[in-house]
């Protein structure tokens, strides 16, 4: 199922439906992330299987403030999320994957925010993304989700196993501390 509206307001519920994957974003230019979901639109609405919708914006209207007002009623941390949002609205396209209708929504439904970019660095393909969402649409395999846990990288896994503190006339230095900072920094 697919929704092009120009206000939240105009998304109607229909209890059958337990995904929704908004795109948010603006879309004033041609080409890139956001012209594959135009041009993929009736596809995807279609393959998303009939207990999922696609919702966009009609005429490039972005429905992300209307939807972060939305949210802000139902979630009582949604301000991790209004940030995430507005900083990728700055960025470029994104999605925003929920599990009930924003009006309905409550904290233990799904709540998944990702913008284009990183979907695309994640499945190295959008084709290859847009055919494991639609196969979870179906089926809710949670390998799907899986995929958008952050992994510890190697670095990582092994700083707990290797001390590095060299002590030079009984001053000792923590390598790790300065590792794991660096790390922290990178992996934001």
């Amino acid at each position: 199922m697919g929704y092009r509206i120009s206000t939240i307001k105009n998304l109607p519920v229909i209890p059958e439906i337990n995904l929704y994957v908004f795109v948010l974003g603006n879309y004033e230019w041609e080409g890139g992330y956001r012209e594959i979901i135009e041009k993929n639109f009736n596809r995807l609405a279609k393959n998303l299987g009939p207990e999922a919708a696609i919702v966009v914006g009609h005429d490039g209207i972005n429905l992300s403030n209307e939807l972060i007002e939305c949210l802000h009623n139902r979630l009582p941390d949604y301000k991790l999320l209004k940030n995430l949002i507005r900083k990728a609205n700055r960025s470029g396209t994104s999605l925003l994957l929920l599990g009930a209708h924003p009006k309905e929504l409550n904290e233990k439904d799904l709540i998944l925010y990702a913008p284009l970019s990183e979907i695309d660095m994640k499945f190295n393909e959008l084709e290859i993304f847009f055919d494991e969402l639609c196969r979870f649409a179906i089926d809710k395999n949670e390998s799907f989700l899986r995929k958008f846990e952050e992994k510890n990288n190697s670095i990582n896994d092994y700083l707990g196993a290797i001390e590095l503190k060299p002590n030079f006339f009984g001053i000792g230095i923590n390598i790790n501390f300065f590792i794991e900072k660096v790390l922290k920094k990178y992996n934001r």
